[in-house]
């Protein structure tokens, strides 16, 4: 074997895209009146008719619903702006949020129809992502890819040296070899969402008024991951007597 072989370090690199598993969806509730009682009363009756939508939901056999939370309904006031610094009469508001994950993507976009349109109610972020273990499962699946494209760059090396072989001496995450920290995990932000408007079908003669759903297309997630790698390259024997 070659006494001297030749020490190869490289960083190997991938990315995937993937389905988010999981969607959260932020409500707003609020009105605004010249009484705190005339604020509050429209609020209270959107809360309800939200909560009774979601309790549905959790309720059916195979729920499409992980959880939903409600926060606690809250209640103040304000003086509108004057140009003339006018004093002018107490504006009441009463405000409440409510959240709810879904799992079954199938249900979403008729939730979303359905409380979108209540005066009260504001469809604020909608946060697709994917879960601890479904983000543990496709980072393992795209740590793979990324030692595999450090062993494709190791191969390349060896064979432009002329070497014939090459073993690995070591494989790190980013950064424990002293080479440039790389990337590793998920992309955290914000999921852009294509919304398609679904209308009944054709020939439809119900006694209700034609009604369109909203199909949402959430983007995918990518996902990427850097390893560290170490390799030594050698020629064989044969090679270094020819």
């Amino acid at each position: 074997m070659n006494p001297h072989p030749v020490t190869i370090t490289v960083t190997g690199r991938a990315q995937r895209r993937f389905k988010p598993n999981r969607c959260t969806v932020h409500l707003s509730v609020h009105s605004d009146g010249s009484t705190r009682e005339k604020a509050s009363e429209p609020v209270t009756a959107a809360v309800n008719t939200v909560t009774d939508l979601l309790t549905s939901l959790s309720e059916q056999p195979d729920s499409p619903l992980q959880r939903w939370s409600l926060d606690q309904l809250r209640h103040d006031r304000y003086r509108p702006y004057h140009s003339e610094a006018k004093k002018r009469p107490w504006v009441y508001r009463s405000t409440a949020s409510v959240k709810a994950i879904f799992k079954d993507f199938s249900a979403l976009g008729t939730f979303i129809d359905e409380v979108s349109e209540m005066d009260e109610v504001e469809v604020g972020r909608i946060n697709w992502w994917l879960t601890p273990k479904a983000t543990a499962k496709r980072t393992a699946q795209v740590r793979d890819l990324a030692v595999r494209n450090a062993l494709a760059k190791a191969q390349g090396y060896t064979q432009g040296l002329g070497y014939s072989e090459f073993t690995a001496v070591a494989i790190a995450d980013p950064g424990m070899l002293g080479l440039t920290t790389g990337r590793h995990g998920y992309d955290e932000s914000p999921m852009p969402v294509a919304a398609r408007v679904m209308a009944a079908p054709s020939g439809y003669n119900g006694d209700v008024e034609e009604r369109q759903v909203i199909e949402l297309e959430p983007d995918r997630i990518t996902i990427y991951a850097d390893v560290e790698a170490r390799f030594e390259a050698v020629k064989t024997e044969v090679e270094t007597q020819s």
